[in-house]
């Protein structure tokens, strides 16, 4: 058993939604931190990912780890049907010690890892404008 990825991503959960709410090429990952003062906890963001070439059910598991290795998120387990490609789960009141570009998500079929997902965790202004990630 298994599944191929075909995607993942980590985004913002607000400007996901203006910008259309749809997975394309293109657009970027990042997470946002609402004030400069750290620990804080991020604005709400997604974990997107689609699986193709699943040949029945299997286990998922995804977590975040900091630039140094160590876990953000605890594991996320959840079992899949080969139907269901596409996968969010939306994320709120995360603690992030500090902003940085080398945050991973990573990504496990039936307790082996498949796949690593870079992204950065930045500290958004209050004036500044909400990246467009289109």
């Amino acid at each position: 058993m298994g599944a191929r990825l075909r995607y993942a991503k980590v985004v913002d959960r607000d400007a996901f939604l203006r910008s259309g709410g749809t997975v394309r090429p293109g657009l970027d990952s990042q997470v946002r931190l609402p004030a400069d003062t750290e620990p804080v906890h991020a604005a709400p963001f997604l974990v997107l990912r689609a699986w193709e070439d699943a040949d029945g059910a299997f286990t998922e598991t995804w977590r975040i780890l900091d630039p140094h290795g160590r876990t953000v998120r605890a594991p996320v387990e959840r079992e899949v049907l080969a139907t269901q490609g596409e996968l969010a789960d939306e994320v709120a009141e995360q603690l992030f010690e500090y902003a940085d570009d080398g945050y991973q998500l990573v990504l496990e079929v039936d307790g082996a890892e498949v796949a690593r997902a870079d992204f950065p965790v930045v500290v958004h202004v209050d004036g500044d404008d909400i990246p467009d990630l289109r």
